[in-house]
Order: C-alpha cells, then sequence, then structure tokens
C-alpha cells in the first residue's frame, strides 16, 4: 500500500464521520453544470438566403427537441470555402452555442448529417465566455484591424514614393541629356 492509497482511505473516513455524502454525477443538473458547445456548419452557397430560415428552424427545433439549452446563434456571413465541397466554392457559415447533456450530442450529430443543406458542421466543447473576454476579443480584433489598415497604408504611401522618385529620376536623366546636348558643338 503507497501513501496514494493511505490518503484515499483517510479521506473516506473523514468523510464518513462528516456524514457527507460523496458526489456523484447525474441527477439533477444545474444549466452551468451541462457541457457547454459550439456548433458552427455550413449552408450550401447554392441556396438563396431567403430559404436560410428553414434550415436554420431545422437546427434549432433539433437541439430544443434534445433539450439544449441555447445561449447564441449567430451569421457569420457568406465565405470563400477553403476547398471545393460537393463542387461550391461559397458557403454560408453559423454558428451556435448551448448546453446540452452529453448523451443526446451523438442524435444531434446524426439528424445533421441527414441534412442535405448543410454541407458541413463541427460540435466541439467549448466554455462560455464573459463579459470581458468577450470585450477583449473585441479590443484585439480591432488593434488587428487598424494595423492592417496601417499596413495597407504604409503599403500605398511607399509605392506613391517609389513612382515619385522614379518620376524625379527620369526628371534628372532628362536634364542631363539635355545639357549634353546644349554642350555639344552645333555645326
Amino acid at each position: 500500500m503507497d501513501q496514494s492509497d493511505g490518503f484515499r482511505i483517510n479521506y473516506l473516513r473523514v468523510l464518513k464521520r462528516l456524514n457527507t455524502p460523496l458526489k456523484v454525477s447525474g441527477g439533477n443538473r444545474m444549466k452551468n453544470d451541462l457541457p457547454f458547445y459550439e456548433l458552427t456548419y455550413i449552408i450550401s452557397g447554392n441556396l438563396p438566403e431567403d430559404q436560410h430560415p428553414p434550415v436554420l428552424e431545422k437546427v434549432s427545433s433539433l437541439l430544443n427537441q434534445a433539450q439544449a439549452q441555447i445561449v447564441l446563434n449567430e451569421d457569420l456571413g457568406k465565405k470563400k470555402l477553403a476547398y471545393p465541397i460537393k463542387n461550391l466554392r461559397h458557403g454560408f457559415y453559423k454558428t451556435m452555442t448551448f448546453y446540452l447533456e452529453p448523451a443526446k450530442l451523438k442524435a444531434i450529430e446524426n439528424e445533421l448529417k441527414l441534412e442535405n443543406k448543410i454541407l458541413r458542421f463541427l460540435i466541439i466543447k467549448s466554455y462560455e465566455k464573459t463579459a470581458e473576454e468577450i470585450a477583449s476579443e473585441a479590443k484585439a480584433k480591432n488593434k488587428r484591424a487598424k494595423e492592417k489598415i496601417a499596413e495597407k497604408v504604409k503599403e500605398v504611401t511607399s509605392v506613391k514614393e517609389a513612382k515619385l522618385e522614379k518620376q524625379k529620376v527620369s526628371l534628372e536623366d532628362l536634364d542631363k541629356k539635355l545639357d549634353e546636348l546644349l554642350d555639344e558643338d552645333v555645326i
């Protein structure tokens, strides 16, 4: 018997003396006790935007039937795919975050696989972001956007300066040629 076994036995004895029940998973769970998931899916780019609500409704109803507690439903817009999927180059990205019991996740995945209008989907276990995290992400995103704009402005100004310098050089060359021609003896 090593030290860790002794520790476990002593821990159980202390719990028994205090008459404290051990925590057992399952039973009545609170909203925050459920795992938090993020579902991102791509709707076919051939499908017009006015036909998206039935697909969105189907995904929402799937989650509601599984007793998921939806936190966020976000439209990320139309984006170019990294590679063609079913001969399509563009798709509409949607993201949903929700709480759900892990046992019900497989049924949702199976239903999403059967939906023809959804090209791809991914469900990951995540965590709910606090207001500070959301604010810091927004701040970082704004900072990256400003840096990108500054880079473009710097690039454009350097190109303009190069063009102006090229023009100056050509003017100087013209002056030299003119001087050479004027200095030559004309017969």
